[in-house]
């Protein structure tokens, strides 16, 4: 996950390996059905379909990108990302790094698709961005059909969600590990370790669950019983998958609403 998934087009091939969204049943932007999800551990009739409607609000996240000095190469970061209002999104910063970091003579764009509706993409823009904790938040050139998500905090053995994508939005499969099918999308039960992680070196306001989950879930939720949002998928570590807290996510997202303030000048002198 903290790696990006970047695979090259030569020549305009179509061959490309991504990661991409999983999606819901019913309603919102015309998801996939329930059964091109495969669920990892016990779901019942009624638990499967409240997930797949649930996946809606998780959308892809789509780097692409021409380097001036490749011109015939194109490079993609493909990941996941959480629907905070209907046209704002947040995910990894190592998802869109690169794009972030463009140079000059390269060219980037960056897109968001619901899960349903992946063949309507819509540009976005980054507008604020933390490499140390590895947040981005985008803002989407026109409104997601899926409900913005609902924040609550992660407890110590709690039950919780994620969801892993093996398909990406050309279509095309990418190949995972064995235990993950590379012909359906994933949503995976597991359980919180440590709502407050700190085995971590340099790294705080972090959480961790029992197990690394399959690559393509940066950016992804961690959501508890109630669907709600306890964290994002960051990285993986010790044989944990470890995600940034909610709270940390919600501090992000106000700080972004901050307007900057504008230098004052005081007699000949600059003061913030």
């Amino acid at each position: 996950m903290q790696k990006s998934w970047k695979r090259m087009l030569r020549y305009g091939l179509t061959s490309m390996l991504a990661i991409t969204m999983l999606a819901g049943s019913t309603g919102l932007a015309g998801a996939q059905a329930e059964q091109t999800i495969h669920f990892t551990g016990y779901f019942d009739k009624s638990l499967r379909a409240q997930m797949a409607t649930t996946a809606d609000s998780f959308p892809v996240v789509n780097v692409r990108l021409v380097k001036a000095n490749e011109p015939d190469m194109v490079y993609y970061d493909v990941g996941t990302s959480i629907l905070i209002s209907k046209d704002e999104v947040l995910t990894n910063y190592h998802v869109v790094q690169e794009f972030a970091e463009l140079s000059g003579g390269d060219k980037g764009t960056l897109t968001v698709a619901s899960p349903g509706a992946l063949n309507q993409a819509v540009k976005a823009k980054i507008v604020k961005t933390d490499s140390v904790t590895d947040m981005a938040l985008l803002k989407l050139d026109k409104p997601i059909d899926a409900e913005p998500v609902k924040f609550a905090d992660a407890r110590d053995n709690q039950v919780v969600y994620t969801i892993g994508f093996p398909k990406n939005p050309s279509g095309d499969l990418v190949i995972l590990d064995d235990d993950f099918p590379s012909t359906y999308n994933t949503i995976a039960k597991s359980r919180v370790f440590s709502a407050l992680a700190s085995e971590v070196p340099g790294k705080v306001g972090i959480g961790s669950i029992v197990k690394a989950m399959a690559q393509g879930n940066s950016g992804g939720p961690v959501l508890d019983q109630n669907k709600h949002v306890i964290g994002m998928m960051t990285f993986v570590y010790g044989g944990r998958t470890y995600f940034i807290s909610s709270k940390t996510l919600q501090t992000f997202v106000k700080e972004a609403a901050v307007p900057a303030k504008k230098p004052v000048v005081v007699a000949g002198k600059v003061a913030n």
